[in-house]
């Protein structure tokens, strides 16, 4: 018996794994041959209005001095004309439409003879009527795909252009994972390549508590 519960608390696990995870993405691009100065002071700014964003901000800091950034502030404590880089960060979420058509065929008969022939030296008849399938009706509907964000805009002050743009996403179902937002600010900082552009998908496991139906 034992044995039995064993294994079908195994398979529980496996199955509950699988659905344990959030389909998330990561794109960057990326000037080329461009050198980051780890040291060189980098404002990390956002819009005040965007009370999402202003939430997470300590976050993102903390996370970018993670990445080895010595010198990150936020843009109340640090005029952005004093720094070298300036990073504009954005969460949101995306929902955008898409319609969905489906077709339906049915089998149509003439109910015609088809053309007689020869063959050889022997005369035949197809005495079965011709059949075709036509389009017999369609119906539509309109689905949203659900997504969320969160943007890293890059810029050099001193050459006054964008040197690096990143895009952090979840797409999917998340259950209404209330730190959604904080893992995806973790795991974008964390995944930043300074040498190349990326653009991957990979999934994040959830808590094994917290279950996607």
């Amino acid at each position: 018996m034992k044995i039995k519960i064993l294994i079908f608390s195994l398979f529980a696990l496996f199955f509950l794994g699988c659905a344990n995870k959030i389909n998330m993405g990561y794109y960057s691009t990326i000037e080329k041959n461009y050198i980051f100065n780890a040291n060189a002071p980098i404002v990390v700014a956002y819009d005040k209005n965007d009370l999402l964003s202003a939430y997470y901000i300590n976050l993102i800091v903390y996370e970018l001095q993670k990445q080895g950034f010595n010198s990150v502030y936020k843009q109340e404590d640090l005029p952005i004309h004093k720094a070298k880089n300036v990073v504009f960060v954005k969460l949101f979420h995306s929902v955008r439409p898409y319609p969905s058509i489906n077709y339906s065929y049915s089998m149509f008969s003439d109910g015609l003879m088809q053309s007689c022939y020869w063959y050889g030296e022997q005369f035949y008849c197809n005495d079965k009527p011709n059949k075709t399938y036509v389009l017999s009706g369609y119906s539509e509907s309109l689905n949203y795909l659900s997504g969320y964000h969160f943007t890293l805009d890059w810029y050099d002050l001193n050459l006054k252009r964008r040197i690096l743009y990143i895009n952090g996403s979840v797409n999917g179902k998340t259950c209404g994972y209330n730190l959604l937002l904080r893992d995806l600010v973790i795991q974008t900082i964390s995944r930043i390549d300074l040498k190349r552009a990326e653009n991957y998908r990979y999934y994040f496991d959830l808590p094994y508590y917290w279950v996607c139906p």
